[in-house]
C-alpha cells in the first residue's frame, strides 16, 4: 500500500493542502475548484479549515489512515502546536503520534532539499512579499556532516515595508537587497513566495536574480509543498534522516544515556538534535549497574566538544548489580536548557521501590 502523506500551510488569511503523488514522487497541490489553478481557502478558524480540508481530501484518500501530516505556520510556540494537534486530531481523526508542526522556515528548507542537488549547492534565497512587508531569508546547509545540518539567517535590514510604494520602488529594494545578499555568499537558488509578486512589479530586480546562473522560482504553495515533503520523509518505519534543521526553537545537542553494561562507549540516544525543544520530551528504564550515578552524554551538532553530565543517587539503597531497576527521562525546559531526573523503580518483590526522584537542570546556553 502507498504512503498517504498530506502537508498544510496555514496562514493567517488564507491556507493551502498538499498531499503526496507517489506516481511523480512529488507533493502535488489540492485546489479548491476542478480544472482551476486557485489553491487558496480561508483560514477563518481552525476548527472549520480543517473540516473543509476533510472534503477536500476526500478523493485522494483516507485522511484518518495518513501516515504522515504535517502543518507549516508562520510561527510556532508550545501552545499553538498543542492547539493544532487537539483539533487536528479531534477532527481529522490522525492519531497525535503522526501530527507535525514546523514552522515555515522549516518548510522552505524541506522543500528546497527534496530538490535535486543543484538547487541547494550553494546557499538558496527565499524572498517573501505579503502584509506589506518584503523580507529575506537565507538557507545554509552544512554537507560536510552525516545528517546535513540546515538552518536559516534572518538579518533585521532584510525586512522592508513597501506600503503605498510605486511598483520602481519596491523593485528597487528588492534589488538592493538581492544585492547585498549575493555579494557575501554564494547563491544557487532563489525563491519568491507571497502575493505580493503576483503584481509582476520586479522586473529589473528579475534581472538581478537570475544573474550568476542562479535559478529562480517564483509560487505561492512552496510552504504546503514544503510540509508535505516532510511528511512524507516521516511516512513509513526505517526512514533515515538525510538532514537536521535547527531552527531558533530547535535543540541543538544529542542527548543520550551512557550504557556501560553494554559496551564500554555505549550510548542509548534520548533525544535528538533537531527537534522543537518544547517537543524533546523522552524516558526509559535502566538497570544499574555500577556506582550509584547516571552519566548522561550531550553531543553538539553544530560542533564543540562533547559534555558529560553524571547525576549522583544518594540514599539509593544499597543492591547488587542489575537489580536495581531506574526510570530516566530527559526534557527541554526551554531551548538551551535540560533537564534529567531518575526515579528508583526498585526491582520486583525482592527489592521494592524507595521512592526517591533526583533531578537536575543543565544549562546549556554558554
Amino acid at each position: 500500500m502507498e504512503p498517504f502523506a498530506v502537508g498544510f500551510d496555514l496562514g493567517k488569511e488564507y491556507s493551502q493542502i498538499c498531499c503526496w503523488n507517489t506516481k511523480t514522487e512529488e507533493p502535488v497541490s489540492i485546489s479548491v475548484m476542478a480544472g482551476a489553478e486557485k489553491y487558496r481557502i480561508p483560514t477563518e478558524s481552525l476548527e472549520l479549515f480543517l473540516k473543509k480540508a476533510m472534503r477536500f481530501l476526500k478523493p485522494f484518500g483516507k485522511v484518518h489512515e495518513a501516515e504522515a501530516v504535517v502543518f507549516s505556520v508562520p510561527e510556532a510556540s508550545e501552545e499553538r502546536v498543542e492547539e493544532i494537534r487537539r483539533t487536528a486530531m479531534q477532527i481529522m481523526g490522525v492519531p497525535e503520534s503522526r501530527i507535525y508542526v514546523q514552522t515555515r522556515e522549516e518548510s522552505f528548507c524541506s522543500y528546497v532539499l527534496s530538490q535535486p542537488r543543484e538547487i541547494w549547492r550553494h546557499q538558496a534565497v527565499l524572498f517573501v512579499c505579503e502584509e506589506e512587508l518584503l523580507k529575506a531569508t537565507v538557507l545554509h546547509v552544512n554537507t560536510r556532516t552525516l545528517p546535513f545540518l540546515a538552518r536559516t539567517e534572518r538579518q533585521e535590514e532584510w525586512e522592508r515595508p513597501i506600503s503605498g510604494l510605486e511598483p520602481e520602488e519596491k523593485d528597487e529594494i528588492l534589488i538592493s537587497m538581492a544585492r547585498e545578499i549575493f555579494s557575501e555568499r554564494p547563491v544557487s537558488s532563489v525563491f519568491l513566495v507571497g502575493e505580493g509578486f503576483e503584481e509582476k512589479w520586479y522586473e529589473q530586480a528579475l534581472r538581478v536574480l537570475c544573474g550568476g546562473g542562479r535559478r529562480v522560482f517564483a509560487g505561492n504553495n512552496l510552504f504546503a509543498k514544503g510540509a508535505c515533503c516532510r511528511a512524507m520523509q516521516e511516512a513509513g518505519p526505517g526512514r533515515e534522516k538525510t538532514y537536521v534543521f535547527l531552527g531558533a526553537d530547535k535543540i541543538s545537542y544529542n542527548v543520550g544515556l551512557r550504557t556501560p553494561g553494554t559496551g564500554r562507549n555505549a550510548v542509548y540516544t534520548l533525544l535528538d538534535a533537531g527537534e522543537s525543544w518544547y517537543e524533546a520530551k523522552a524516558e526509559c528504564e535502566a538497570l544499574l549497574c555500577g556506582e550509584p550515578a547516571v552519566e548522561f552524554i550531550l553531543k553538539p551538532m553544530q560542533g564543540g566538544e562533547t559534555l558529560k553530565e553524571i547525576l549522583a543517587l544518594p540514599g539509593l539503597p544499597d543492591r547488587p548489580s542489575r537489580a536495581c531497576r531506574l526510570k530516566v527521562s530527559a526534557e527541554f525546559l526551554s531551548v538551551d536548557r535540560l533537564r534529567v531526573q531518575v526515579s528508583d523503580m526498585g526491582f520486583g518483590e525482592l527489592f521494592p521501590s524507595s521512592d526517591l526522584t533526583w533531578s537536575e537542570e543543565v544549562d546549556l546556553g554558554g
